[in-house]
C-alpha cells in the first residue's frame, strides 16, 4: 500500500514538472510561490515554523513573524518550480541567473588541489546553489540523505546529475567524500540539521543547537578547506551567490578542539546568513530536537 502511495506522488509531481516545464520561467516561479502560499495556509509543518521562529525572534511581534513564515513558504514553493525546470535550462542560462560573489576562494581552493568542503545550509534555493556552482564549472559533489520515496529520489537525484552534480549518498558518505576530495573536487554537505547525540552544541539562534562534525573531520583528515557559503534572491527570477574566505586546519591539532573551533566559525557563518535573510531558512525542521545533557 504504501508503494502505491509513493508511485502516486511521484506521478503527481511528474504532472507538476510538465506543468512548470511548460510554462515561461517567471511564470513558473510565480504559480511556485501560489502553490508554496497554499501550504502555508493549509498549516504544512506551521506550527514547528512558527514555534521556531518565536523563540528564535522574541523580540519581533506577531505580525513580523507571520510575514517570515509566510515568505519562508512562498520561496519553498519558488524553489519547487525551479528544481523542477533543471531539465530546461542549460548551464548559460543558470550562469545568467545566478551571480557567484567570492568565486576568487573557489579558485583558491582548486589551485591547492584538496578540493574543498562547502558548507551550506537549508537556505534559499540551496539546490540551485549547487547547480550554479556546477554549471560556473567548479567540479560538484553533493552529500544528500535519500528520500523515503525511491521514485521521488531517483528523480530528484536525476534532475541534480543533469546539472553536472555528483551525488553522494549519506550511508556512504566517508569513503565518497575522501575519493571526492583526493579528485579535487568541491563537496556540499548542509550543515544546518539537528545533528543527533554526537554533534557538537553550539550557540545557533540564541539556542544550543547540535551540530555535525563531518565538516571539520574532514578538513582535518584531508587538509582541505571549509568554505561556507550560500544563495539569495535578488528579485525578477534572479539569485546572488556568495562563497565566504576558506578556514583551514590547525597543523597536529588537537583534534576535538579543532572540531570545535571549525564548527564554530562556520556554523556562526550560517547563522549570519539567516539572520540576514529569515524568510531564507528552513523554519519547517525540527532543528533543536536534540538536548544536550
Amino acid at each position: 500500500m504504501k508503494r502505491t502511495g509513493y508511485y502516486i506522488q511521484y506521478v503527481l509531481l511528474r504532472i507538476l514538472q510538465s506543468v512548470m516545464t511548460g510554462l515561461p520561467p517567471k511564470a513558473a516561479i510565480k504559480l511556485g510561490a501560489v502553490l508554496g502560499s497554499v501550504g502555508y495556509y493549509l498549516g504544512l509543518r506551521r506550527k514547528v515554523a512558527s514555534n521556531n521562529l518565536k523563540s528564535s525572534f522574541p523580540f519581533k511581534g506577531e505580525d513580523e513573524l507571520r510575514l517570515i513564515a509566510s515568505g519562508l513558504y512562498r520561496n519553498l514553493g519558488m524553489n519547487l518550480a525551479e528544481l523542477l525546470r533543471f531539465g530546461n535550462d542549460n548551464p548559460e542560462d543558470v550562469r545568467a541567473r545566478v551571480r557567484l560573489e567570492g568565486s576568487e576562494h573557489l579558485d583558491q581552493a582548486l589551485r591547492s588541489g584538496k578540493g574543498a568542503i562547502l558548507v551550506s545550509a537549508h537556505y534559499g534555493n540551496w539546490e540551485l546553489y549547487a547547480a550554479a556552482l556546477a554549471c560556473h564549472g567548479y567540479p560538484f559533489s553533493v552529500v544528500v540523505y535519500p528520500q523515503h520515496n525511491k521514485y521521488v529520489d531517483q528523480m530528484l537525484n536525476g534532475l541534480r546529475r543533469s546539472k553536472g552534480i555528483e551525488v553522494i549518498y549519506k550511508k556512504n558518505a566517508a569513503r565518497e567524500v575522501l575519493l571526492s576530495l583526493r579528485r579535487n573536487r568541491f563537496v556540499t554537505m548542509l550543515a544546518d540539521q539537528d545533528a543527533g547525540p554526537d554533534g557538537v552544541f553550539l550557540d545557533f539562534m540564541g539556542r544550543k543547537a547540535s551540530v555535525t562534525k563531518g565538516p571539520a573531520v574532514f578538513a582535518i583528515k584531508t587538509g582541505a578547506p571549509i568554505i561556507t557559503g550560500a544563495i539569495v534572491r535578488t528579485g525578477g527570477g534572479m539569485h546572488q551567490g556568495f562563497a565566504d574566505p576558506p578556514l583551514y586546519a590547525a597543523a597536529n591539532p588537537d583534534k576535538e578542539a579543532e572540531i570545535a573551533r571549525l564548527t564554530k566559525a562556520f556554523t556562526s557563518k550560517l547563522e549570519e546568513y539567516v539572520n540576514n535573510k529569515p524568510d531564507h531558512w528552513y523554519w519547517v525542521h525540527k532543528r533543536w530536537k536534540t538536548q544536550q545533557c
